[in-house]
Order: structure tokens, then sequence, then C-alpha cells
């Protein structure tokens, strides 16, 4: 019975002192709300200050897509943009931008991803599109952040002209890179086929010698016609009502060899004026290859200022070859034409990407950015006081 007591005494002291512990947390914490609740207005207010007069603002403006962007040129504009920008370090400190130009070479893609970005308004999760639709772009977006507006009015601008410039730059190399390489294949085929030309011209010139010696064997004979098979079909009991008509049946042709020797000589004509016009377009490709080769040598020793290219040296190059002859055929000509007036479209694509919507200023995040700190200086200063009230109850404790 004793016992039993003990033990009730024993529990009813144990609860006793739990309530108290929770009890003496609770009051714990409170004795040490001056120092959070200190902590957090403390920061809550400096990161109010931070984010009334320093908090960057987030600057943005749409242009509109007129030079043929889509998802994965302006990809490809986002990857070389920072290699290519390293030369105009001194051009772009000068004007200012050397913070622009730090967080391009040195973020490279990873920051270009965040700061340009193509807009189209088609849900990119609709699988019914196809990726020609989802690549499309209307918009180019530049979002840049910073807390001086003219600053960052001059950063996008640059940026723009760099999308121009650099489209434009991969553009033109693209266009020289392919052409030298199709003209090297054309000029292979147009004088392959001159060969195959002049062969069936040497095999027709044998046949007519044939012909014609036949022709002075067949004036002898009276009523006698040679049968010409124009055709692999076979001539059967029942086709023969379809010889007759020449235009309705395409198997043997009944023909008088005097009419075969002219059908020839007309057929070599024919031949040997293709094989003059070929020859011609021969040249033709040979000079614009001459040509596409110096194109290249102007266009990689004209450095890029970060803007659209100077099309001035290429087309200049074309009108100095104009001048080296006066007599060039008009195959030439119509070469020389072809290139100059494509390197003028390039030249004009360079007065687009310039209409632009206004200039959109966020400055989200100022609220998220006190709430934040003012956790954090609440956690600091709790943890202050936690730390004060350890060490002074040990040295109560240990006290000699």
């Amino acid at each position: 019975m004793a016992n039993q007591q003990q033990k009730l005494r024993t529990t009813k002291q144990t609860r006793s002192d739990d309530e108290i512990d929770l009890f003496e947390l609770l009051h714990f914490f409170v004795k040490g709300s001056r120092y959070w609740l200190s902590g957090g207005l403390i920061f809550a207010l400096m990161a109010l200050i931070y984010a009334l007069a320093l908090y960057p603002s987030t600057y943005l403006q749409q242009t509109i897509n007129d030079i043929r962007l889509n998802q994965e040129s302006l990809s490809l504009v986002r990857q070389v943009m920072p290699a290519i920008l390293v030369p105009l370090e001194d051009k772009m400190q000068a004007q200012e931008l050397g913070r622009l130009f730090n967080s391009i070479t040195k973020g490279g893609q990873a920051y270009l991803d965040k700061t340009i970005y193509g807009i189209s308004g088609v849900d990119m999760k609709d699988r019914s599109l196809d990726s020609q639709t989802k690549g499309k772009i209307e918009t180019v977006v530049i979002r840049i952040k910073g807390d001086d507006q003219d600053l960052a009015k001059r950063e996008i601008d640059f940026i723009r002209n760099n999308i121009r410039g650099v489209s434009q730059y991969l553009a033109v190399k693209k266009y020289l890179d392919n052409e030298i390489i199709n003209g090297r294949i054309d000029l292979f085929n147009t004088e392959s086929q001159v060969n195959k030309q002049k062969l069936n011209y040497e095999r027709a010139s044998r046949q007519l010698l044939a012909y014609q010696n036949l022709e002075n064997e067949s004036n002898e004979v009276k009523d006698m016609q040679i049968i010409l098979n124009l055709s692999n079909e076979q001539v059967t009991a029942g086709d023969k009502k379809e010889l007759n008509n020449i235009s309705d049946f395409s198997g043997a042709k009944y023909l008088p060899l005097s009419n075969r020797i002219v059908a020839l000589k007309s057929e070599m004509a024919d031949q040997m004026e293709a094989v003059q016009i070929s020859e011609l377009q021969i040249e033709a490709l040979k000079l614009s290859q001459k040509v596409l080769n110096d194109l290249v040598a102007t266009f990689n020793t004209t450095p890029y200022q970060g803007d659209v290219i100077q099309f001035s040296p290429m087309i200049q190059t074309i009108a100095d070859y104009r001048q080296q002859n006066l007599d060039y055929t008009r195959e030439e000509i119509a070469a020389l034409d072809n290139l100059e007036l494509t390197l003028i479209d390039f030249d004009r694509s360079g007065f687009r990407f310039f209409n632009n919507l206004p200039m959109q200023i966020e400055k989200k995040g100022r609220l998220l950015l006190v709430i934040v700190s003012g956790f954090i200086g609440a956690f600091l200063g709790f943890l202050y006081y936690t730390i004060s009230s350890l060490v002074n109850a040990y040295s109560r404790r240990y006290k000699n």
C-alpha cells in the first residue's frame, strides 16, 4: 500500500514537472520576444529602405520580329553573342556598358536566356501544333535589371542592335558558305553535262555519216523504206491499226532515210547550241566562284561592330569586277547581278527590327524581400537570446 502511494506521488510529481517545463518554455519564448521582435523589425526596416532606395527595377521592352527569327535562330544568337562581343570590350567600356559586357561574357548563355526570349502567344503544351508553329516568334523581349532607367534603356538598345547584327552576321556567313559549296557542285554537274552533250553529238555525227552513205544506196531502190525504232516497245498484230497514226503510237515509225538525216542534223544543231549555252554557264559559275571567294575574304576582314554589317566593301568588290572586264557575257552579268542583289537584300534587313513597344518597368519582389528579411532578423534575434540565456545559466550553475 505504501509503495502504491509512493508511485502515485511520483507520477503526479512527474506530470507536474512536465507542465512546469512547458510553461517554462513558453515563458522563455515570451521573455525573449524583445530580442526576436527587435531583430525582425530592424532587418525588415533595413530591407524596406533598400527596397525603396536601392532595389533594382526590371525594365522590359518588346520588339516586333520583322527579321524572321524563330526559337532556334534566337537560341543560336544567344549562344554566339558572348564570344562575338569579346573584341568590343573597350568600345562597351567607353559607352559605360561595362556591367553589361561582364554580365554577357561571364554569364554566357545562362544570362542571355533570362534576358532575351521570344513570345508568340502559342500554347507550347498543345501537342497538336507542329514544331514550326511552336518555334514561331512574334515579338522579342529584352529584360534588364538596374536602378538607372537611362542606362537600362541604352543596354536594351545595345542588345537589340546585337540581336539584329548577330542574326545578320550568321545569315551572311551561312549564305556565302552554301553558295561556294553549291557553286562547286553546279560547276561539276554542268561540266559533266557538257561532256555528255559532246558525246551525244559525236555519236550523232557517226550515225549521220552512216545514214548519208546508206542514202546513196537507197536512191537506187524503188519505194524502199527504212524502219526507225524509236522505242523499246514491241509491235504485235493488234497494233497494226495504230501504225497509221504516228502521234498515237510510240512504237516503230516508218520514216524515209532522208527524213532521218534531217532529224539528226536538227538534233545535232540543238546539241551544239546546248553545248554553247552550257559552256557560257560554266564560265559564269567560275566567275561566281571567284567573286564569292573574294567576298568571303572581305567579310572575314570586316570587324564586327556590335550592330549590322557594313556591306559597302563587299558591294564594292562586285563593282570592281564589273570594271575589270567590259565584255562579260549575259550569263556572267546575271551571276554578278544575283550576288549583288542578295547583298543589297541583306543590307536592307539592317533597317528592320526597330518597331518597339513602350518600355515597361516592373518592381516585383520588394514586399517579399521585406518579409523574408523580417523573418531572418527575428530568427537571428531569437538565436542571440537563446545563446545568451544558455551562457548565463551555465555561468550560474558552475560559478565558483
